[in-house]
């Protein structure tokens, strides 16, 4: 990461150890957007697609629209030309709303978009796998960390 108090981070864990923690974090963010890039890329999607499938395989509620757009950080504009891609492609539908009859909800095409779906499963597996092999006092460090990386990069 850029800027910062390396010196500090040397000071309390060591340079070899901060060299370490900076490299392995840096591999693992690389691996993961690389294997959605490639994910996205075989199955013709853009990342924010597979955002966007992800968050409707994994949400209990009914979704809208703007549900989406906050979740993958675009502008309704853009939501709505994800939506209709997806749509066309049948990965999703739009479907009227339960709750609302004026409002439209979009559901996931789960007979099409499996394998899309199982093949990011495996790599949520492996990282579940990954945090499960952690001592409840590991999880915690880690926990630490990630929640401590998130407010100085935020704030």
């Amino acid at each position: 990461m850029a800027g910062g108090n390396h010196e500090e981070a040397d000071e309390r864990v060591g340079k070899a150890t901060s060299d370490e923690i900076g490299r392995l974090f840096k591999l693992v963010m690389r691996t993961a957007i690389d294997f959605d890039k490639d994910l996205a890329a075989r199955h013709d999607l853009a990342l924010t697609d597979l955002g966007c499938l992800g968050f409707l395989e994994n949400s209990k509620a009914p979704v809208t629209g703007k549900m989406i757009a906050e979740h993958v950080a675009l502008s309704t504009g853009a939501t709505t030309a994800l939506l209709d891609r997806l749509e066309r492609v049948g990965l999703v539908e739009r479907r009227p709303n339960p709750t609302d009859r004026r409002g439209i909800v979009i559901a996931l095409v789960e007979e099409n978009a499996r394998s899309i779906l199982e093949e990011h499963r495996h790599m949520r597996d492996r990282l579940w796998a990954a945090i499960n092999s952690l001592t409840p006092t590991e999880a915690e460090t880690v926990a630490k960390f990630l929640r401590t990386l998130l407010e100085r990069i935020d704030g």
